[in-house]
């Protein structure tokens, strides 16, 4: 099984990191691990680097992409998708800080459910903790100065 945890990162960060993605996933990581003090300072640089994520607009979206695809129902909070030969299965929590997604078989309901977060906000952070796998959803495109 997959597990991503989807942060928003604010947009002046999104742009000023962009390549640099292992500088975020380094600061999720060493907060996982810290204790007292260091935790609190983690904690806060987290919450100054992310956006609460606009839970009731992404559920909307989700909700109205996905109602005609494949097998997808919602209950208590959670969204669940799996394709018709169930191959592939992926369920979804939007919490006011990041969102979960955990997937199974092949990527075809973990990537539905990334194609409606990514056409939503352009500055959303997946990172896969345990293979240690991190991307933007959709890719910030580098200003060209002429």
């Amino acid at each position: 099984m997959r597990t991503y945890q989807i942060f928003l990162i604010e947009d002046e960060f999104a742009h000023h990191y962009y390549g640099r993605e292992k500088l975020f996933f380094n600061l999720f990581l060493e907060y996982i691990h810290a204790r007292g003090r260091l935790k609190s300072i983690l904690q806060k640089q987290i919450e100054f680097v992310t956006k609460t994520v606009p839970t009731i607009p992404l559920q909307f979206a989700i909700e109205h992409r996905l109602q005609r695809k494949m097998n997808f129902w919602s209950q208590n909070g959670k969204y669940y998708l799996e394709n018709t030969n169930g191959s592939s299965k992926a369920n979804l929590i939007i919490e006011n800080e990041s969102i979960t997604l955990k997937a199974d078989g092949d990527y075809e309901a973990e990537t539905a459910f990334f194609e409606c977060i990514r056409k939503y906000e352009a500055s959303f952070l997946a990172i896969d903790f345990e293979h240690e796998k991190y991307g933007w959803l959709k890719p910030i495109k580098e200003r060209k100065f002429v």
